[in-house]
């Protein structure tokens, strides 16, 4: 798989003001802040439900995604080695929207902190040549999503549910999460 996306949701989507990720962003790119090799930072604010604003990289993209007027911290990884297994693939996107989530949650420059749900997390493909939205992909790739997320949240009980059926739409996984 090539490409992939993690989605954690902003638990208070009163407190997203898109243009103060701009800066944010910048210095992400200047001190580092996050994996992969950032690049440039795009505004697309003006388009409704859309990517919000975007941090470009070479092999990951981090995002404020307003997509159904549910903002939320998205990383899209791209330029991923085909040979590296499905579940390893996953834990590491897993691994570094985590981090990214935690270094917003800690950003100075937000005139109110921002904090995500943690019952909440939303894995995609969006390469429909290589997943496909059926029923048969959805099994053929629940295994390695499962694994990833039983990875990185050990204690929780984990229900997955598909975001829909339309083979129009990307195949994806809505995960719950409950802590205990």
């Amino acid at each position: 798989m090539q490409r992939l996306t993690v989605k954690f949701f902003v638990q208070d989507p009163a407190v997203v003001y898109l243009p103060q990720l701009i800066p944010v962003f910048h210095r992400w790119i200047q001190t580092q802040a996050v994996a992969g090799l950032l690049l440039d930072v795009v505004d697309y604010k003006h388009v409704h439900q859309g990517p919000g604003v975007l941090l470009i990289g070479h092999e990951v993209d981090y995002a404020l995604d307003m997509e159904e007027g549910r903002p939320g911290l998205l990383l899209r990884r791209k330029r991923q080695d085909t040979s590296v297994p499905l579940t390893e693939q996953l834990l590491t996107a897993l691994q570094w929207a985590t981090q990214a989530r935690q270094v917003l949650e800690q950003e100075p420059l937000l005139a109110t902190p921002w904090h995500f749900r943690p019952d909440e997390v939303e894995v995609t493909f969006p390469d429909r040549l290589h997943a496909p939205n059926t029923d048969e992909a959805w099994e053929m790739y629940r295994p390695a999503v499962a694994a990833a997320l039983q990875t990185t949240y050990p204690t929780a009980t984990i229900h997955l549910e598909r975001l829909s059926s339309d083979p129009l739409h990307r195949l994806g996984y809505r995960v719950i999460l409950k802590e205990g």
